[in-house]
């Protein structure tokens, strides 16, 4: 009669266990099978799609989740279950433990050094940022949430040291701009998405909260003989599910573009989902690589940098490239902003 009430709590323990099993992989094999379709559809089926994309979004957070589960099924003895377990660990978080192991790549001849950086709208702050720029001193930097005041004051604190830039400057979050140590070798393009409100009908949309018809800026520099081509992005932030319908235009627009760019290409910027995205699915077929995925070691991530959360930040900061070789790929320190910034270091290959 004494036993029974001790063996209870173990049994609960292992239910529950079990119970965050079963939820997980659901959950996983939801997000996976949700078809892109639905992210172009309304009400149900587009709120699913947004449920896929925060799944896939956390999904290592997911994994962390699950080790506490493993732990308690191993001590309990229930081996079967634990080992079902061991699937969605290896889907989760085994791309994090191959990143520890990864060796490193081969040095660069002669690195290009690339750095994004949101700079975080209504913030007028400067200083750690242009510390953590004089620190690792990149060729080339991408910003976005670049405000007038921003403007003034990064052009006064930077201005001998990349006498070239191209600015869209706004005073919300779209603002954008490049600045650069090496000349550009045509004229920077602001707008070179001015086809992508042909991709989608976004009514009641203006500038300003999402603003995809804000700047998007494209510019070209040559660099060991070669043109490379810059794009800074700045995807829709997802809180809402039609903010989702304007990533996945955003992406095609992108993919249509490259389909036809033959140059090396620098895509940056804040994309505001992760590799495991369904958008990034389509990059990858594109032909880019994400340098954090080819170069970085452990947990990377660049959002938020700050608070509790700050612990395990998401990777929603990129550098994409195609046609290049990457080195090294890692955040940066704090700026203060919600946002690290990556600092990415690319070439046109290895040395000799």
């Amino acid at each position: 009669m004494i036993e029974k009430p001790r063996r209870k709590p173990a049994r609960l323990l292992g239910h529950a266990a079990v119970g965050a099993a079963i939820v997980s992989a659901g959950l996983l094999a939801l997000a996976y099978a949700t078809p892109d379709s639905f992210a172009h559809s309304r009400g149900v089926l587009r709120r699913l799609f947004m449920l896929s994309f925060f799944v896939r979004t956390f999904e290592m957070h997911l994994g962390l989740a699950l080790l506490m589960p493993l732990v308690i099924l191993v001590a309990l003895r229930r081996w079967m279950i634990a080992a079902l377990i061991l699937p969605v660990l290896a889907w989760t978080i085994g791309p994090l433990v191959a990143s520890c192991l990864r060796p490193s790549n081969a040095i660069l001849e002669r690195p290009l050094r690339v750095m994004t950086a949101n700079l975080l709208v209504g913030h007028s702050e400067v200083g750690a940022l242009v510390a953590e720029i004089n620190r690792f001193a990149p060729d080339v930097i991408f910003f976005q949430e670049y405000t007038p005041d921003k403007a003034a004051k990064l052009a006064y604190s930077l201005g001998k040291s990349y006498p070239f830039r191209v600015e869209g400057i706004r005073d919300h979050a779209f603002g954008e701009a490049i600045y650069s140590k090496v000349a550009f070798v045509s004229e920077p393009d602001l707008y070179p998405h001015q086809s992508i409100r042909s991709l989608g009908s976004l009514d009641g949309r203006a500038g300003g909260e999402v603003g995809i018809w804000d700047p998007q800026i494209r510019a070209v520099i040559e660099f060991q003989g070669s043109p490379i081509v810059l794009q800074n992005v700045h995807y829709a932030p997802p809180i809402h599910s039609s903010c989702l319908l304007e990533q996945r235009i955003m992406t095609k627009w992108l993919c249509d573009w490259l389909s036809q760019e033959t140059r090396p290409v620098i895509i940056a910027g804040d994309f505001n989902c992760t590799t495991s995205s369904v958008n990034f699915s389509d990059l990858r077929r594109a032909g880019l690589s994400d340098s954090r995925s080819v170069a970085s070691r452990g947990w990377a991530g660049t959002w938020p940098s700050s608070g509790l959360s700050s612990l395990l930040p998401v990777a929603i900061d990129h550098v994409l490239i195609r046609g290049l070789q990457c080195e090294s790929s890692t955040p940066a320190g704090d700026i203060a902003s919600d946002h690290l910034p990556l600092l990415v270091t690319v070439g046109l290959g290895p040395a000799k």
